[in-house]
């Protein structure tokens, strides 16, 4: 007897409009930003990976403050580090 394998379906697909509050910058392919829902001034600040397989990676979310957009630019920094050495070390 065959077995059946059954994937999740989908229910919606929504699409969001992002503004991006900071740039870091793109190393291997990969891009590092600051982003924030379109028309949403009270929505988490968000950093995201954009590019490789998925396209659009959340990565932390961030409260809509200045000081929780201070820490999000540090977490770039730092993630944008992490991803250069990582770059580094599989370019080799």
């Amino acid at each position: 007897m065959a077995e059946v394998i059954a994937f999740p379906q989908r229910a919606e697909t929504k699409t969001l409009h992002f503004d991006e509050k900071h740039a870091f910058g793109e190393i291997g392919g990969l891009m590092l930003s600051l982003v924030q829902e379109q028309d949403h001034p009270d929505g988490p600040i968000t950093l995201v990976l954009l590019g490789g397989v998925d396209g659009f990676l959340p990565l932390e979310s961030f409260e809509p403050t200045p000081e929780g957009f201070e820490a999000a630019r540090t977490a770039g920094e730092m993630a944008l580090r992490v991803l250069a050495a990582g770059h580094t070390n599989w370019a080799e």
